[in-house]
């Protein structure tokens, strides 16, 4: 069924979708949930187009005021076979297919009960650490010509500084589920981001592990893994790596004093977090939405007990610690792997 809605109504459920895709502008929406913007854009901006109801959450549809109503194929033109093909051209052909046999219910030879993922691994762990930071979850049904289900994971970063952390993700990615990685380029600005689909993986994250689909919020660490360090210390490199800073500021006498500071909007995660650091005699600072380390001895703590995979991070520090006297740091230059 596809719906007109007034122009009120359209603007309604395009501020609904940014806010839950956690998109500022069209552009991010048409990223996050793999619709053409020019597609977004006649839907929400064109007072005579109808919207495919199945992109309209349900709750959501008893608040919009609609015109009319008409069955899916209503309306099929050349046009609208073309902007499809675009669809399947730029964001990826094979992935989608799968998803529109019978219907969209695609066959899959690999079972709910073939899926398994090993959480105790470092590598896993990290990825969450990293999805945790600066990562989302996406899952969407919609229908254009044919019901498309769409199931995406991605990490965002800086194109320049983040690029060869991201690329590292991509490798372990297929290493831990055996999927193609997408890079995506943000234009007009100086953002990556690295996108892949994998249906089982995100219902287990989700309901697993917690992890919120689409909007992150109440964002917290699952408890078993929390109250675990050796566990704890890759999920807490994974979330420095993406939503943590090391920087410098000067003492008096104008020396570099080390800071490294991680920053979320998630207080309930960074009390898990401060916890563990705390039972491991590190001196961290705990404020609302900001965790505080400072001083050489807590930096060279941190990256001998949790560590960077992140050359932003490791760059900083290698040239910190070559500025001193070889003794007065005790770990060991590992440099981060390459992708």
């Amino acid at each position: 069924m596809r719906l007109l809605l007034t122009k009120h109504s359209k603007n309604e459920l395009c501020k609904y979708l940014k806010k839950q895709n956690q998109s500022n502008s069209l552009k991010e929406l048409s990223i996050r949930i793999n619709i053409p913007k020019s597609t977004l854009e006649n839907w929400f901006y064109d007072t005579t187009r109808y919207i495919p109801e199945k992109i309209i959450p349900k709750h959501l549809i008893k608040k919009l005021e609609i015109i009319d109503k008409q069955q899916d194929n209503w309306g099929k033109t050349k046009g609208g076979k073309k902007t499809y093909y675009v669809l399947l051209k730029k964001y990826g052909a094979g992935e989608i297919k799968k998803r529109q046999i019978a219907g969209g219910k695609a066959k899959n030879n690999k079972t709910k009960d073939a899926f398994k993922i090993n959480i105790n691994s470092p590598l896993f762990l990290e990825f969450y650490g990293a999805l945790l930071g600066d990562g989302w979850l996406s899952a969407l049904s919609y229908t254009y010509n044919t019901k498309v289900n769409l199931w995406w994971i991605g990490i965002s970063g800086h194109a320049e500084l983040d690029k060869r952390y991201l690329m590292y993700h991509k490798k372990n990615i297929h290493t831990l589920f055996k999927r193609k990685v997408t890079v995506k380029y943000k234009k007009h600005s100086k953002g990556m981001e690295i996108i892949f689909s994998h249906k089982q993986l995100i219902l287990f994250m989700n309901k697993r592990l917690d992890f919120p689909i689409g909007k992150k919020i109440n964002l917290k660490i699952e408890k078993n893994i929390a109250k675990n360090w050796e566990k704890m210390k890759y999920v807490i490199k994974g979330i420095f790596d993406t939503d943590g800073s090391l920087y410098f500021d000067k003492t008096p006498a104008k020396k570099p004093y080390p800071v490294i500071s991680i920053h979320m909007k998630a207080p309930y995660l960074l009390k898990q977090i401060n916890k563990q650091l705390l039972s491991k005699n590190f001196k961290v600072r705990f404020r609302e939405n900001e965790l505080i380390l400072k001083g050489s001895k807590q930096l060279n703590k941190w990256m001998n007990e949790i560590g960077s995979n992140n050359s932003r991070h490791f760059l900083k520090y290698q040239q910190f610690i070559s500025q001193k006297s070889p003794c007065s740091a005790t770990w060991i230059a590992r440099r981060p792997p390459k992708p």
